[in-house]
């Protein structure tokens, strides 16, 4: 079994406070010791690190090279506990290195991502995003076991007691038609003209697209599906060369209309706004950077109606 099994983290504040006096006694007197307990510390850390740590010379206890070197890392290590007990972990955006681990859905990176990293970039810009895609069913899980710090957009399956929920702002859907649509002229869309036309739909199209979806279904509409796209970047150029229509987030709408001569209009059917969300698990409820980073999420994004809706 090795020696540094079960290691004593109080023997390093001993070898702290002798090399910084130089002087087994002037420790003792900082650690409020015994000058025979803080020798008997000091000897088990040499043991256990099968090390003198200090050589006696003329002008006091010089640190050996290994000494010097577990000092430095005692300091900080030591400095960190501190602080995290004491004050909760500190967290300073503009000079920390952290990975952050998102999850949306591609929609949702057109949305949040633009202006999300224009913020870390001027307020914290040592750290990192990383987008990834978990199932539906494991995005709880990633959650609480770390894997991933925030949730964002719609996920009405992330609607549990275990986790805490946000509301950002509501959302609406929209439809688009190439701007000198032959058929479309107006800024809104009669159903019966809708229903006519040929539709691009993206799969998936992510919760808010299951939600419209649905919709058609129950009011028993049916259209034509021209193209089923897996792709929601490809649409916008694609619909400005063609007659078709689609039926996107109107945030995603917006965008469409600054990428290619397209335009916004109403459509026919009365589809309620839906909320966008951010999730989280209460295990990172006060972890200093994951704090930051919702806050900086509301601030960008939040509105009016931004509030904690359920705590676990």
């Amino acid at each position: 079994m090795s020696e540094h099994f079960g290691f004593d983290l109080n023997l390093l504040r001993v070898l702290l406070a002798v090399h910084r006096w130089r002087s087994v006694s002037k420790a003792s007197v900082e650690l409020d010791l015994s000058q025979p307990a803080t020798s008997l510390a000091l000897g088990r850390l040499r043991k256990s690190l099968g090390d003198p740590l200090f050589v006696r010379s003329p002008t006091g206890m010089l640190p050996t090279a290994r000494c010097t070197q577990v000092v430095e890392s005692a300091r900080k290590a030591l400095t960190e506990i501190d602080e995290t007990v004491q004050h909760g972990t500190v967290f300073d955006p503009a000079t920390t290195r952290r990975d952050f681990v998102l999850t949306m859905a591609d929609v949702g990176e057109l949305h949040f991502m633009p202006r999300l990293m224009a913020h870390l970039q001027r307020e914290a810009p040592h750290c990192n995003v990383r987008c990834e895609t978990f199932p539906l069913e494991d995005i709880a899980r990633a959650l609480e076991d770390g894997r991933c710090d925030l949730a964002l957009g719609f996920f009405p399956n992330l609607e549990r007691p275990t986790l805490y929920t946000q509301t950002l702002f509501m959302h609406s859907l929209a439809c688009v038609v190439r701007a000198d649509h032959p058929e479309v002229r107006s800024s809104r869309i009669g159903l019966r003209k809708f229903l006519e036309m040929s539709h691009a739909v993206v799969i998936p199209m992510g919760r808010s697209g299951e939600l419209f979806e649905t919709l058609l279904k129950e009011k028993g509409y049916s259209r034509r599906v021209q193209l089923t796209s897996l792709h929601f970047l490809t649409v916008p150029a694609i619909v400005a060369a063609t007659d078709m229509i689609v039926t996107v987030p109107r945030s995603i709408a917006d965008y469409y209309t600054r990428v290619e001569r397209l335009r916004i209009v109403e459509p026919p059917i009365n589809i309620r706004p839906y909320a966008l969300k951010q999730f989280w698990h209460p295990r990172y409820q006060s972890d200093a950077a994951v704090r930051w980073l919702r806050e900086s999420v509301v601030q960008l994004f939040g509105s009016e109606e931004t509030r904690l809706v359920r705590r676990p």
